[in-house]
């Protein structure tokens, strides 16, 4: 939530600039917080691999590249596909923090038709998160189970 206050109201207060538009602020706050946890992600899984797998490939003379490419780089999706589903569950969910800024989202709409005495858009805005969440845990399962014969 801190992101997207500061990318929304952060240029106009400390440069006296207009305030981004609402849509550009959040899509900005989620690409560069999202993009710090994938990167981290991603340097854990690469170094997660074994050293010995880099010197295996080096021994049959392979390219740094081309170890990377055909060893590494496997090994690496296996061990990182459960924390990225993770994140990536996490940020369907933070989607409704957009509405801290009145973005019209999801969420910021249901609770519009709630102030109009309406409680079932909040139960249907539920339903969707869950269903939209469990379809997702669903495919990574899978894509889990597909790559179970990457045993590191």
């Amino acid at each position: 939530m801190l992101q997207v206050i500061a990318v929304y109201y952060g240029p106009a207060l400390l440069f006296g600039w207009g305030l981004l538009p609402r849509m550009v602020a959040v899509l900005i706050a989620f690409i560069i917080n999202y993009a710090c946890y994938f990167s981290e992600i991603y340097r854990g899984g690469i170094n997660g691999v074994p050293k010995g797998q880099f010197e295996a490939g080096s021994v049959l003379g392979m390219t740094k590249s081309q170890i990377f490419f055909r060893i590494i780089l496997l090994q690496v999706v296996k061990l990182i596909i459960a924390p990225m589903s993770n994140e990536i569950i996490t940020l369907v969910k933070d989607t409704s923090l957009a509405r801290v800024i009145v973005v019209a989202e999801i969420l910021k709409i249901a609770q519009d038709f709630t102030a109009k005495g309406l409680i079932w858009p909040l139960f249907y805005t539920a339903v969707y998160y869950l269903a939209f969440v469990g379809i997702l845990t669903l495919i990574f399962n899978f894509i889990e189970k597909k790559l179970k014969f990457f045993e590191v």
